[in-house]
Order: structure tokens, then C-alpha cells, then sequence
């Protein structure tokens, strides 16, 4: 009889813990990062093999390490063409601009130019077209001054960006320890604990692209570009610091302990809202800049060497029409010499100026230098002897003695529409003429014809090289939202996936609940029935 009340005593025993397993997993249905629990039964024995009820083996998460994986590694990068693209539009919506943008206030530059011609003399006309050169050079100014003000947004994003990154870390280093300490006091999985550092995992993922490993049954170990962000030793950090190529470009660094700080490759971090800045960066902001620096600068230096050519209505020799930048150089932080670069625009080679930084490094072994175009990896090779170095309208002569493994960025075109300015104050002061006289107007011709010819790298008019900007920025624009909305489908038919093995199911859980409340009953009857059973018995022996 005994046996019979321990049996329905297991089953109500069993009944409660799954009855408040549904209860929870129908209280959490809609908790973010919840995994579906279900607790575990099985047949309990006596000594010698016979029945003795049921007994809970735990209560177990149901999850699956790979599908989540998968899950992470989508929405990761998901995140990057999200943040990519929502930065990218801002720069297409300017540019696309047909009434703000560059090409009228250029055509009527060009057109102010032709009016000239025909009025050489004219004041009116020559006010005029100070006034379409002003107009002109303050909105290539204002377009400069918008993408650099974007720069500072990705570098400010960046920055909060990698906090949380460094919090997230922190946190799953600490849930790793409670985890650990927690199952060896229970003996059972802390399910609450555990789905509390997969979804900061999952967060993680959002900002920035991680490679998980579980080490010792259920240590998470996460590292970033290769590095160690999570491991047994605890969690580090990432920083944003100077490159040590150019001090003017922030980049990611990895805290390696002791102070030091070791820079990661850009190309090493692509997913996350990290990655989808870096490469916004990279890819969209960075030779859009370029290509505006490279038609302000192509069109300043033609005008000038035209304008430098003819007369003013005094007979006087022509200045300078606009201002412009110079070329910048970079010596790498960790070069061994103090060597310095020289650099300038070669004369009157501007169209060969190419919309690109460079990376110059110097083979002590063969006194040799290796050049790079950082837009398209082209390389090109130079004795010792060349000084100066000639390439693409640029010319670089070296100061000092460079030593082996010594690098150097240049940077050509580095704020020429920031800097475009009218240098031309006085009207009288436009050269129009070529020595004719009052009414010469060969020059302002000359100058007005510039409008259609392939002054940029030699085969593109200054229209149709700002149309192709637009048109490259809106191509990948249109790129990205394609991308990512493809990567947004298969992310949410990897969620869908996940959440068939860890998501709530309503209905399932009410029938869960109805089944273990029938099982609580029918224990109950049963310990009823044994009771009954026990009271005869006595009845019996009075």
C-alpha cells in the first residue's frame, strides 16, 4: 500500500514541476531570447527492478547551437547592410539632387564664361561670373564640409558602437563564471542564465561580426577579427584609434593587455553595424570625397593655367582664378627613420590626377620603392634613383633617408573642394584676353571651352565625371537595398527556423497544460484510491 502512495506521490511530484515549466514557458512567450523548456521524466525503480513511479530527469532548453549560430552569423550581417545602406541614401539623396547639386552651378560657371566672351569689356559680366564662381566654389564647399560632417557621424557611431561591444563582453564574461558556478552547485543547467548570454550574443552579433567556441561543455569563448574578445581569461577590449599609416583616419584597435593596443585590419571586421560603417567608409564615403576633391581640383588647375596665360583688361598677366589645396603626405607611426615626403602637383598635368590615396613603401634591401593606389590596388615599382617620383600628375621627392620597411601615405586630393575659393576679387582683374586689348576674348573662350573638354583622368568633361560619381553612388545604393533585402529574408526564415525548435507555442503549451493537469488528477485519484484501500484494510481488522 505504501507502494502505491510513494507511486502517486512521484506522479504529483512530477506533474508540479511540468505544470510550472508550461506556466513559465506561457508567462515568457513573448520575453526576447526566451528558449522553449520542457521537463525531462523518466521511470523510477526500485532496488529490485520494479516500478516505483516516475521521477524529473530536469528541466532541459530547447535549442540547437548550429541554427542560432546560422541565426547570428545572418542578422550579423543583415546589420552591416542595414547600417550601409541608411548612410549611403543620405549621400545619394545630396548628390541625386538635381536643383542642389553641382552640375547648374557648373554649366552656369561655364556659361557666365561664354557670356564674357561675347562682352569681353563688360562689367556687368565679368560681376556676373564672380558671382557663378562664388556660387560655384561655396557649393562644392558646402558638399566637402556635409561628407566630412558624415565622416564624424560614422567616427562617433564607431565609437558608441564599440562601448557596447566592450559591455557586451564584459557581461558574457561574467555570465560565463555564474553559469559555471551555478551548475556546480544545482547539478542542472541554469536555463535563465544561459539564455541570458546567448542573447547578448545575438546583440553582439548586431554590432559586429564574432566567431563563437564552447570550451569545457559550456564556456563561451568569443573572438573578433581573429582576436580574443571572450576567453577563460576573462573579456578585453576594442578601441578606436589613430591609424598609424594616417593619423587623420580612425581605425579599429584590439587591447592585448599591458597597455597595448594592436590595430586590426580594416578588411577584418565586415558584419554588425561596425562593419557596415567601415565599409560605408571605405567603399561609398571615402571615394566620393575623392572624386569631388578630383573634379574641384581638375577644374581650379585648368581654369588657372588658362587664366595664368592671359591678360587682364590692364594688359597685366592673369593670377591664379581660384585656390585651391596641396597635396598632404603621411609618414607611418612606426617607421624607423624620420624621413618625409615632398609632394606637389606635376604642371599641367592635371588631368592625369586620379580620384585615389597612395601608399608609398621603401625595400632597403634593393633601394626600391613600391607604390599602391589604394582605389584599385595598382602597383607600380621605382629605383632609388628616380627622385623624384613621377606618377599620375604628382611628383614625390624624399626628405631625409628612408630606412627598410618605412611607408608613407599620400593623399593628393585631400580637402581640394573643402579649400576651392575665388581668388579672383576685382573684375578687371579676370584675364579674358590674350594681349589684344580691351576687346580680346580669346582666353574667356578658351576657358569657356574647358566646359566640354575630358579634363578628368583624361576622357570625362567636368559634367558627365560628377555624373558618374552620381551615378556610382546611386548604383550602390540601389546594390544594397537588393542585398539586403535578400539578407532580411533569409534571416527571417533562419528566425522562423530557430524559433520552430526554440519559441513558445501557445497551443502546444495548452495542451501541455491540460495533459499535466490530468496527470496531477489521475496521481491524485490514485493516492485517493490507496487511502480508500488503506481505511478497508482497517475496517477489515476491527
Amino acid at each position: 500500500m505504501s507502494n502505491l502512495f510513494g507511486i502517486g506521490l512521484t506522479g504529483l511530484g512530477a506533474a508540479q514541476t511540468a505544470l510550472a515549466t508550461t506556466s513559465n514557458n506561457i508567462s515568457n512567450v513573448n520575453t526576447p531570447g526566451y528558449s522553449r523548456q520542457v521537463t525531462g521524466l523518466s521511470t523510477a525503480q526500485t532496488g529490485d527492478g520494479q516500478g516505483a513511479g516516475v521521477r524529473t530527469t530536469g528541466v532541459e532548453r530547447q535549442y540547437q547551437q548550429y541554427l542560432t549560430g546560422q541565426l547570428n552569423d545572418a542578422k550579423s550581417r543583415s546589420s552591416a547592410f542595414d547600417s550601409h545602406l541608411s548612410q549611403i541614401s543620405q549621400v545619394n539623396n545630396l548628390l541625386g539632387d538635381s536643383e542642389a547639386g553641382l552640375a547648374p552651378l557648373m554649366q552656369k560657371f561655364f556659361g557666365g564664361m561664354q557670356t564674357l566672351s561675347a562682352s569681353p569689356a563688360d562689367s556687368a559680366a565679368r560681376e556676373s561670373l564672380l558671382g557663378d564662381a562664388n556660387s560655384m566654389t561655396a557649393q562644392f564647399r558646402a558638399f566637402s564640409e556635409y561628407l566630412s560632417d558624415m565622416g564624424e557621424s560614422v567616427e562617433s557611431q564607431l565609437d558608441g558602437a564599440i562601448s557596447q561591444v566592450n559591455n557586451y563582453a564584459e557581461q558574457i564574461s561574467n555570465l560565463n563564471k555564474q553559469i559555471v558556478q551555478t551548475q556546480a552547485k544545482t547539478g542542472q543547467p541554469p536555463n535563465n542564465l544561459l539564455d541570458q548570454r546567448d542573447q547578448l550574443v545575438s546583440a553582439l552579433g548586431d554590432l559586429v561580426d564574432v566567431k563563437l567556441s564552447v570550451q569545457d561543455g559550456n564556456d563561451y569563448h568569443i573572438s573578433v577579427a581573429g582576436q580574443p574578445l571572450v576567453d577563460s581569461n576573462g573579456a578585453k577590449s576594442l578601441v578606436l584609434m589613430d591609424s598609424s599609416a594616417d593619423p587623420t583616419r580612425p581605425v579599429l584597435g584590439f587591447e592585448v593587455g599591458n597597455g597595448q593596443v594592436r590595430e586590426l585590419p580594416e578588411s577584418s571586421i565586415k558584419g554588425g553595424t561596425v562593419g557596415g560603417l567601415m565599409a560605408f567608409r571605405k567603399d561609398s564615403l571615402e571615394p566620393a570625397q575623392q572624386r569631388l576633391d578630383q573634379i574641384a581640383h581638375t577644374l581650379a588647375a585648368r581654369i588657372n593655367e588658362l587664366h595664368e596665360g592671359g591678360t587682364t583688361l590692364k594688359g597685366e598677366a592673369g593670377g591664379a582664378f581660384f585656390k585651391t589645396a596641396d597635396p598632404v603626405s603621411f609618414s607611418d607611426a612606426n617607421n624607423n627613420s624620420t624621413a618625409t615626403l615632398d609632394v606637389k602637383f606635376t604642371e599641367g598635368a592635371s588631368a592625369e590626377v586620379r580620384a585615389s590615396n597612395y601608399r608609398l613603401e621603401y625595400d632597403g634591401d634593393t633601394s626600391s620603392y613600391k607604390l599602391t593606389r589604394m582605389s584599385d590596388g595598382d602597383q607600380r615599382f621605382f629605383g632609388g634613383d628616380e627622385m623624384p617620383l613621377q606618377f599620375d600628375g604628382v611628383e614625390v621627392q624624399m626628405q631625409g633617408q628612408p630606412l627598410d620597411g618605412d611607408a608613407f601615405v599620400i593623399k593628393p586630393l585631400d580637402r581640394a573642394a573643402a579649400a576651392m575659393e575665388v581668388a579672383v576679387t576685382n573684375t578687371a582683374a579676370i584675364a579674358a584676353g590674350q594681349g589684344g586689348g580691351t576687346g580680346d576674348n580669346r582666353n574667356a573662350l578658351d576657358m569657356a571651352a574647358l566646359q566640354d573638354e575630358p579634363a578628368i583622368e583624361g576622357d570625362s568633361s567636368f559634367n558627365s565625371g560628377y555624373a558618374r560619381l552620381v551615378s556610382d553612388i546611386g548604383n550602390k545604393t540601389r546594390s544594397l537595398q537588393v542585398n539586403s533585402s535578400a539578407q532580411d529574408m533569409l534571416t527571417s526564415e533562419l528566425e522562423t527556423a530557430q524559433q520552430s525548435v526554440s519559441g513558445v507555442n501557445l497551443d502546444e503549451e495548452r495542451v501541455n497544460l491540460m495533459y499535466y493537469q490530468q496527470m496531477y488528477q489521475a496521481n491524485a485519484r490514485v493516492i485517493e484510491t490507496a487511502a480508500s484501500l488503506f481505511d478497508t484494510l482497517l475496517g477489515i481488522r476491527a
